[in-house]
């Protein structure tokens, strides 16, 4: 039987001597975002007699990476300027930023929400719980626009070795006034327990692995958190500013326990831009400004009125009618929505914004369940699967992805790319696919009758289940489908309940994610899949700086997902269309999975809505 667990309740800027981590450096980008600065500097004369040697090493050890880095920055300005397309959309990214002016104070943002009844930051992993409830938490760094590194509640780490690094706590960060923490001073020791957490033994937490080869957190003050690694793990800094990596307190889990961090709106207390005040399932969420944030002047807003609209006519309508002030949940839009309100409003009313993000569709199998348990299954299920006619049910929202999401420079691979690979080829090379796919099958020697029903996300995913179910029917598979609500399917997935399900999946802001997703002891790997030679290939990945080295290892980590093991059936990754009324300023585009209030804090009325809420 399986485990009953939360899943299954829904069924009901500091400067030293070591260096400073410069705010420039880019998340999975290897020895960008990790820059080991050197050590030298004042303190040379206290140096042993070794000192000449050991000082050479470090320039030289400096000139390498100065010389890498140039090298990357130079492929990521050639990447950025690629096309006039490009350039056109930079420079009228920054004429709308000229035009935005001043943020002003005031008004209720009225956003389009899901919260799902999932609060607690180690087991969500949907984006409605960005759009909502997670407002009230925040980050010791978060990635902002283009995966840059950016100071939360703690300064940019300083760099002490590829194994060590030091946070600084700032002075002003404050848990919200309510009990236990009565507005009390965010420590260090916050800090160390709100990310030691994530690694729990606790089946519901999902990121356990993230900081797997994190020998400790420690504060050695009030101010002061340091971070160990037992082993080099090159995304370290990256993986503690990723979107997930929101800190609940110690009070807050000794006080409530975590069932109630996971399920009880009133146990949400965290040092947010927002304040939780009320919350009706599906219904409404309502936050109000925090008046202690610690982000100066900041969030703008009042507060934020979170409205739950599930059906696509419903939202539109209401964002037509001026009930609401983004017309999309923040990690969701269609070209086709924003074209259909601007015919409606006109284009003076309606801003939309292009905003690629590593959050994308996938099918998800399980490798210990007939007939997915031979490799030949899952690879003919991959050959079988036609990737055009399934983004083509999006209406422009998603793009042909793979393992990794084309939004982590280098590392994913472009449209162009996939579309040469078996499994993602059309017309006549498509065909050579489905000859290969049968010959598997037969090879196989399954049941082309016996195969166990398709579960998927409903409505959301419908759709796409009647495509793949079409594409299977061309090699012979007849295969059902098994209608679960949200709550259902994302149950089934947690507890493996599942032979295949086809639900969104959430990328990260480095090829790790594949750690995550597939490694034997991944917390993400819903299929149980296992295979020493790809856990090898992804531990390597982790130890890895340079750019290109990595680079060839995930290149070989994906031709053998796609070619050999197919635990997992990759279609899309998304780039969505960000729309709001014209009124609202100051959005810019981030690359997490959802855009949530790393956004939202720095937006603002230009002029408030007639009729809009006030508290």
């Amino acid at each position: 039987m399986a485990e009953r667990n939360y899943w299954t309740r829904m069924r009901r800027n500091r400067m030293s001597r070591r260096g400073l981590l410069k705010a420039s450096a880019r998340a999975g980008v290897g020895a960008a975002g990790l820059a080991l600065v050197g050590c030298g500097d004042d303190d040379d004369d206290d140096q042993p007699a070794s000192a000449a040697v050991q000082q050479q090493q470090q320039q030289e050890q400096q000139a390498a990476q100065v010389e890498q880095q140039a090298e990357q920055q130079a492929g990521q300005q050639q990447a950025q300027t690629a096309s006039a397309d490009e350039q056109q959309e930079q420079q009228a990214a920054a004429a709308q930023a000229a035009a935005d002016g001043d943020p002003k104070h005031g008004g209720v943002l009225r956003i389009v929400m899901s919260d799902g009844g999932i609060f607690d930051p180690a087991i969500a992993i949907h984006g409605g719980t960005f759009a909502g409830v997670h407002q009230v938490y925040d980050w010791i760094n978060y990635l902002d626009e283009g995966f840059v590194i950016t100071a939360g509640m703690a300064e940019l780490p300083e760099v002490v070795d590829e194994l060590n690094f030091i946070y600084s706590i700032k002075p002003n960060v404050y848990w919200h006034d309510k009990p236990p923490l009565d507005g009390r001073q965010f420590t260090a020791e916050d800090a160390v327990f709100g990310l030691e957490r994530f690694g729990f033994d606790n089946p519901e937490f999902v990121f356990k692995d993230r900081f797997s080869l994190i020998d400790k957190f420690e504060a050695p003050d009030q101010s002061t958190m340091t971070v160990q690694a037992g082993e080099v793990f090159s995304p370290i800094l990256t993986a503690i500013a990723e979107d997930n990596m929101l800190i609940v307190s110690r009070d807050a889990v000794e006080a409530f326990g975590d069932e109630a961090i996971s399920t009880d709106f009133e146990a949400q207390i965290g040092t947010g831009a927002m304040v939780g005040v009320s919350r009706e399932a599906d219904v409404e969420l309502r936050l109000e400004r925090n008046p202690n944030y610690y982000k100066e002047g900041q969030p703008y807003f009042d507060g934020y009125k979170g409205i739950s609209l599930g059906d696509d006519a419903i939202r539109i309508a209401s964002f037509v009618n001026g009930q609401t002030d983004f017309l999309n949940y923040q990690w969701f839009g269609r070209p086709v929505d924003l074209d259909s309100v601007i015919a409606e409003l006109g284009e003076d009313a309606v801003t939309g914004v292009p905003n690629p993000v590593t959050y994308g569709m996938a099918t998800h199998i399980h490798t210990e369940v007939e007939p997915y348990t031979d490799p030949r299954v899952r690879t003919a299920v991959h050959l079988a699967a036609d990737r055009e006619q399934l983004i083509a049910l999006s209406l422009g929202e998603l793009v042909i992805g793979g393992p990794i999401a084309v939004a982590i420079a280098p590392y994913g691979r472009t449209e162009d790319e996939l579309r040469q690979l078996p499994g993602y080829r059309s017309g006549d090379l498509r065909q050579e696919d489905l000859a290969e796919s049968r010959m598997m099958l037969d090879a196989a020697g399954v049941d082309l009758n016996g195969f166990p029903p398709l579960d998927i996300w409903a409505p959301d995913a419908s759709d796409y289940a009647q495509v793949l179910q079409q594409n299977l029917g061309e090699v012979g598979v007849n295969i059902g489908i098994n209608e679960l609500t949200t709550a259902d399917a994302l149950a089934a997935r947690q507890n493996r309940e599942f032979s295949m399900i086809m639900l969104g999946q959430q990328g990260a802001s480095d090829p790790d994610l594949l750690y995550n997703d597939l490694h034997t002891t991944g917390g993400q790997n819903y299929g149980n899949f296992s295979n020493p030679e790809f856990d090898a290939i992804v531990e390597k990945g982790r130890a890895v700086f340079d750019v290109e080295e990595r680079k060839a290892i995930y290149d070989e980590a994906q031709d053998r997902l796609l070619n050999e093991w197919n635990p997992r059936l990759y279609w899309s990754w998304s780039t969505v269309i960000v729309a709001f009324r014209s009124y609202m300023k100051g959005f810019r585009p981030t690359p997490g999975p959802t855009a949530s209030n790393a956004i939202l804090w720095g937006m603002w009325f230009d002029e408030i809505p007639e009729g809009a809420e006030q508290f």
